[in-house]
């Protein structure tokens, strides 16, 4: 009995390593001789449905991955599944991997799915025929469907179209996808979005309203086409396990004639739109400016169907008896509480040295109408404002301390020589005016005090300045010290107006005697634009476009030409000589 139990066992192993053989036999052989193959469940469809495009490697064994690149080109791929099988029939194994692909037509015609690479394999050629979905959306008897449309039909180069996609639906949307339109030789601008309800043949419909903003870059034949929405709604029966059903809907393709300018259309610069305004603004009056006040002009350029990119820059404007500091423009994008589609905005800082009266000159920008289709200007009227002289406190203060120490002393005057005086009051006169007159001499004296203090005061600074008198190494030292801490400033990426400060600093210790960056960047060249840029941002208040490394760059460049050679002077001339 022992025996037939170990003649069985030793039966099923060679059975068992026989099988294996064969396997292995049979899978080396199907790896030698893997056959690669590409079909579809329909070869003819419209543009709203799918269809499956099956890849299959007659191989278990096959490693390559399909590389299905090429089918965006002309097709959706909205699904992608892969799966493996293996049978054994009569000691015969056959095994395979396949890869699904649902695909939804971009276009109408005939598509072709080309050869596609499997590792070191590729696939047959396959031919669709795509025709044109019937349209029954109108009858609002579908529970889905899209409509489009774009308006106006005909248009200028550059000029608005304006492109509305919806989307209606009568049931739950679990999961969808809608590109933006793509078009060739345009620019697309997305507007935004909206929802709302339809009753449409008595049934409620949700609407989902996308808009775009098309301009054309050339003229002639412009083609919108047509969009694909792949959407997974709710099933018939709606459960817990059910993914929905795939629903596909195509938008209408549409073709616009494009224009070229028009010849009688004599600006610089081509902006066709429904409306250009030119506005301005002050940070304030300018009718109150005296010399040396900083005041900002801003000048919005809008539009109303036009992108603020396309708009252009404002004349540059040359102005006597001012210093002008111009600002980086913005641009920017109108909103849905305005009618503006596009708005650039340019601010200028000004900064009277003179006093008299001011004029900014007219602003003209030529543009065509697109409602009227005529060329039309955009003016902003010139602007007068009238500067005053800066207030001269030093002359006034002088003049009150002057008042202050002369006494005021009354004088009697007689309509008549013989009409009697009031002796009293001429006593009480006298005795007032000898009070001021001891009140003046108190003030005399205290002058005399502090004048003798302040010459004892100087006396003494001049003898301990003489005592240690300062070297051109000392003095090159203050610059080092300056320039590193400018160099600080660079590196650690300090506020404009800490920057402004040490290269301040820097300047007074280079030319040993105090400087405004104004003044600074007239001694050095090299350092005039920067300062005029800080300049800018002092009195602007806005943002600048300053490249501190350059700054530093330069700086360097300044000191390694001579730094404080032969400038041993001091600062300031000697009070007495």
């Amino acid at each position: 009995m022992m025996q037939n139990r170990s003649h069985n066992i030793f039966t099923q192993g060679a059975a068992i390593l026989g099988l294996l053989v064969v396997l292995l036999c049979q899978a080396g052989f199907a790896h030698a001789e893997t056959n690669v193959r590409a079909t579809v469940d329909r070869s003819q469809v419209s543009s709203e449905e799918s269809f499956t495009l099956s890849l299959t490697a007659d191989s278990i064994l096959f490693s390559g991955e399909p590389d299905v690149n090429a089918l965006e080109k002309d097709f959706h791929i909205i699904n992608r599944q892969q799966s493996s099988r293996t049978n054994i029939i009569n000691g015969k194994v056959n095994s395979s991997r396949q890869w699904d692909y649902t695909l939804v037509p971009k276009r109408e015609g005939t598509l072709t799915i080309p050869a596609l690479p499997m590792g070191k394999y590729k696939t047959r050629a396959i031919t669709i025929t795509v025709s044109k979905a019937a349209k029954a959306q109108q009858t609002g008897n579908e529970s889905m469907y899209m409509e489009s449309d774009v308006s106006p039909r005909t248009a200028y180069v550059q000029q608005e179209l304006q492109y509305t996609v919806k989307i209606f639906t009568s049931v739950n949307i679990l999961d969808a996808s809608l590109d933006a339109p793509e078009v060739d030789n345009a620019v697309v601008e997305a507007d935004g979005e909206e929802r709302y309800q339809s009753l449409i043949n008595g049934r409620y419909f949700q609407v989902i309203e996308r808009r775009y903003s098309i301009y054309p870059q050339t003229s002639g034949n412009l083609t919108i086409p047509a969009l694909t929405l792949q959407a997974r709604v709710e099933g018939y029966r709606p459960s817990m396990l059910d993914p929905g059903r795939l629903v596909v809907k195509r938008s209408s393709e549409h073709r616009i004639k494009v224009l070229p300018p028009p010849a009688e259309f004599k600006g610089a610069v081509w902006l066709p739109a429904k409306e250009i305004a030119l506005e301005e603004s002050w940070s304030k009056n300018p009718d109150t400016l005296k010399v040396g006040d900083s005041i900002t002009r801003t000048v919005n350029i809008k539009a109303d169907g036009l992108l603020g990119s396309q708009l252009p820059a404002l004349p540059t404007i040359e102005l006597n008896n001012a210093k002008l500091y111009p600002d980086q423009a913005k641009i920017e994008k109108g909103d849905d509480k305005s009618n503006w589609t596009g708005i650039r905005s340019e601010s200028l800082a000004i900064i009277p040295t003179h006093a008299g009266e001011f004029v900014l000159p007219e602003v003209r920008i030529a543009w065509w109408n697109t409602d009227s289709d005529r060329a039309e200007f955009a003016v902003l009227p010139e602007r007068k404002f009238t500067v005053a002289p800066a207030l001269s406190t030093s002359g006034e203060t002088g003049a009150a301390s002057s008042n202050s120490l002369i006494p005021n002393t009354p004088t009697i005057h007689n309509k008549e020589a013989n009409e009697p005086v009031n002796t009293n009051a001429a006593d009480a006169l006298s005795d007032q005016t000898s009070s001021n007159s001891v009140f003046m001499w108190v003030v005399v004296a205290l002058l005399l005090l502090s004048n003798l203090g302040f010459a004892v005061a100087w006396w003494r600074g001049r003898h301990r300045s003489s005592a240690t008198p300062i070297t051109p190494e000392m003095e090159s030292n203050s610059e080092s010290k300056a320039f590193k801490v400018l160099e600080k400033s660079v590196k650690t990426k300090a506020a404009y107006t800490e920057l402004r400060s040490t290269l301040s600093k820097w300047g007074q210790c280079y030319c040993k005697r105090p400087v405004t960056l104004s003044e600074l960047g007239n001694a050095i060249p090299e350092l005039r634009t920067f300062c005029q840029k800080l300049d800018a941002h002092l009195f602007s208040g806005h943002d600048i476009d300053f490249d501190t490394n350059a700054l530093l760059d330069t700086v360097k460049s300044v000191r390694s030409k001579g730094t404080v050679k032969g400038q041993t002077r001091p600062a300031l001339a000697p009070l007495y000589r």
